[in-house]
């Protein structure tokens, strides 16, 4: 009977064909980042492609070209993630396949030398001495029950050796499939490492025109930091006017309503949750203030970030709230500031506005639509600040919108 338990144990082992919980969700995740970082590629194609439709050199097009450069050689590394688990599946199901066919063997081997005894003793009157020549009532009993026991396991050595060859015949199946995925995403993989070094080359192509253009880039460089200053000066004195029309309206220092707190754990909650300002672009210029990663001899003072995006695009509120100032800013077009208690988040760099002030707007709402610039493309200016009784501030907008 022991060895009984122990060929139904293996048998039982071998259908659970699949890969651990783990490393069956490890890739899931990893097919979930391949699609992304695809659809990310797909979208700076378009971009450049609409940056080089005019010809001319612009700091959106290296700066695009530097995004798709890095998404391929995150999906180049994906890939490379995937085939690993894909070896680690292929050694698990030969793994498989080898248990099966010892298990096979092993039944095949039992069911003969039960075929072998059954022809034996195959005369009835064997069975019936074997009955009748017990000791007692109960001996006998337990003689005949062996008997019929060994009868019904007979049988299902049959069940167990046909659901064994069965499970074989499926685990070779899922091999074969398995090295045929594999034989196809290495070839996916090739191709990608082509682009790869095309979008290289493409980059080198660029730099080489920096070189020969990077004082006029510079020149960009400080004009798009003086209008970022212009938008900070502005939205600066326009909270400060809603502040000081509080204060006079309330006779009082300025303080949150019930609703204004609210509104601020709300907004507080969904830190690295809001959704994009555009429905879809690429961060092209980050905050605060640093060297430029391609014009060495410029810095960059940003407020917020820059999100560069399709031509005329429309901008759209990431949270629900209030329109609280529709200012016009030479050089950075119309911006729209809308208030979450606390916080105010500032899109600037529209031509035309579908707002006014003291309009209630919906997270995803469309705000306006974007300027086009002479790179083909438009860039959505984008700012959070906070509001304090100490005072107020810009915070990092990239560590609250969603990844």
């Amino acid at each position: 009977m022991n060895k009984q338990l122990i060929y139904i144990f293996i048998v039982l082992l071998s259908f659970f064909n699949l890969p651990s919980f783990l490393s069956q969700k490890k890739s899931e995740l990893l097919k979930k980042q391949e699609k992304i970082l695809l659809e990310k590629i797909e979208n700076t194609k378009v971009l450049i492609n609409q940056t080089r439709a005019t010809k001319k050199l612009t700091l959106s097009e290296i700066n695009i070209v530097n995004r798709q450069i890095r998404y391929r050689q995150k999906l180049i590394d994906n890939y490379n993630f995937q085939l690993r688990k894909m070896d680690e599946k292929i050694q698990e199901i030969n793994r498989q396949v080898n248990s099966l066919k010892n298990t096979n063997k092993i039944l095949k081997e039992e069911y003969k030398k039960m075929l072998l005894y059954a022809f034996k003793n195959r005369d009835p009157n064997y069975k019936f001495l074997y009955i009748i020549s017990a000791s007692t009532f109960s001996e006998a009993f337990h003689r005949m029950k062996y008997i019929q026991h060994y009868k019904d396991y007979r049988l299902k050595q049959i069940d167990r050796i046909k659901k064994t060859q069965e499970a074989l015949a499926l685990s070779k199946e899922e091999l074969n499939e398995e090295i045929k995925n594999k034989k196809d995403l290495l070839e996916i993989k090739e191709q990608e490492k082509l682009n790869y070094l095309t979008d290289k080359n493409s980059q080198l192509i660029s730099l080489e025109k920096i070189k020969r253009n990077e004082n006029k880039l510079a020149e960009e460089l400080e004009k798009n930091n003086a209008e970022r200053r212009e938008i900070a000066k502005a939205v600066k004195k326009a909270i400060e006017d809603e502040i000081r029309a509080l204060e006079k309206l309330k006779k009082a220092k300025f303080s949150l309503t019930p609703e204004g707190l609210a509104m601020s754990k709300s907004f507080n909650k969904n830190k690295g949750k809001l959704i994009w300002p555009v429905e879809r672009g690429e961060i092209t210029s980050k905050y605060g203030r640093h060297q430029h990663h391609v014009v060495s001899t410029a810095f960059v003072d940003n407020n917020g970030i820059d999100i560069t995006t399709s031509k005329n695009a429309n901008v759209r509120s990431v949270f629900e709230g209030k329109v609280t100032s529709v200012l016009i800013i030479p050089g950075a077009g119309r911006v729209v500031m809308v208030s979450h208690g606390e916080y105010r988040t500032v899109y600037a760099n529209l031509q035309e506005v579908y707002v006014k002030k003291g309009d209630i707007v919906k997270r995803k709402e469309n705000l306006g639509k974007l300027l086009a610039k002479e790179s083909g493309i438009s860039e959505s200016h984008f700012e959070i600040w906070r509001i304090l009784s100490s005072g107020m501030d810009t915070v990092n907008p990239s560590l609250w919108l969603s990844k």
